[in-house]
């Protein structure tokens, strides 16, 4: 009996003692605290957004392709396998009469280059000046390339290149009196005859120009050189190409004076809105500046031209 009593006593002594009080302390503690932690879950980052959800397989097909990749008139020639071009006739040395009605000059093989760059034919329609642009605008003709020089009333109804050629108005005199008028000042006098050409002055006036000289409007170039061959006429204004010409056929007689009367670029003519034919036509000028080819045409057609600048001692 007294053993026993006495391992009660040791029992009780063990729980109230403080080691195991701490224990239990720590024991609850720590349960508690497991508890809370595993009901709110255990730590993680936020969560990331979902990927959106793919189309449906028909909205992946590519587009259909076009049947063509071209548009309005650069698609019209290649469907037709042919190049229209408006030209006038009799324009020296841009387009001359040939051998056997065919067509020459500068104009001529420049629209040649133009139709093999596209791989299409070419037809040339011959027309009178005043109708070049309304036929272009009717869509008789794919492009005008006569020679025509950029103009602001000219722009207003049609779409030029950039310029193939670069020009302006000068005079022409007599030998006789080449120390006499050597600048556009010298003709403004009372008693000096002045000629043109009917389009020759370009967009001068020459009673504006020249207000205290006499004027004369020849509806023919070579009557109107004729009047300063023969003394008539003191001076002829009209453009560059054809002053220079002019002058080295009848260097012996004829005297070119130029004069920064006017800038005039000659360029070719197509309808307002086709952006990608004017965009490949002024491409194809850009080749042939770069690779010789418009040099070439220069030297060829306008020989005199380049003739008369070499007598004049001018580099262009």
């Amino acid at each position: 009996m007294v053993f026993k009593a006495a391992r009660k006593r040791s029992i009780w002594e063990f729980l109230v003692s403080p080691v195991c009080t701490k224990a239990i302390f720590w024991g609850l503690l720590f349960l508690v605290v497991g508890l809370a932690v595993f009901s709110c879950g255990p730590f993680s980052e936020p969560p990331l957004p979902k990927e959106p959800v793919p189309p449906p397989q028909e909205a992946l097909r590519p587009a259909e392709p076009s049947k063509s990749r071209t548009g309005g008139v650069l698609k019209a020639i290649l469907e037709r396998g042919e190049l229209r071009v408006g030209m006038q006739v009799g324009y020296v040395p841009f387009q001359m009469p040939g051998p056997e009605g065919s067509l020459v000059g500068f104009d001529v093989d420049a629209a040649e280059m133009v139709a093999r760059g596209l791989g299409v034919g070419l037809r040339i329609v011959r027309q009178s000046w005043p109708e070049l642009l309304p036929s272009l605008l009717d869509g008789k003709t794919d492009v005008v390339m006569s020679g025509m020089t950029i103009t602001p009333k000219r722009n207003l109804e049609v779409v030029f290149t950039v310029p193939v050629l670069e020009t302006g108005r000068m005079f022409l005199v007599h030998r006789k009196n080449a120390d006499q008028f050597k600048k556009i000042e010298d003709l403004d006098k009372p008693g000096v005859f002045v000629v043109s050409h009917g389009d020759g002055p370009g967009e001068l006036r020459l009673n504006e120009v020249l207000p205290r000289a006499g004027h004369r409007n020849f509806r023919d170039r070579a009557a109107a050189v004729q009047e300063v061959l023969q003394g008539r006429a003191h001076a002829m204004v009209d453009e560059e190409f054809f002053i220079r010409t002019a002058a080295a056929r009848h260097s012996a007689a004829l005297v070119s004076r130029f004069t920064p009367l006017t800038y005039e670029p000659v360029a070719w003519a197509v309808r307002p809105g086709d952006d990608h034919w004017l965009n490949w036509l002024n491409n194809f000028i850009g080749a042939m500046q770069r690779d010789g080819r418009l040099d070439r045409l220069k030297k060829k057609w306008l020989r005199d031209y380049f003739l008369d600048l070499g007598q004049s001692g001018v580099s262009k």
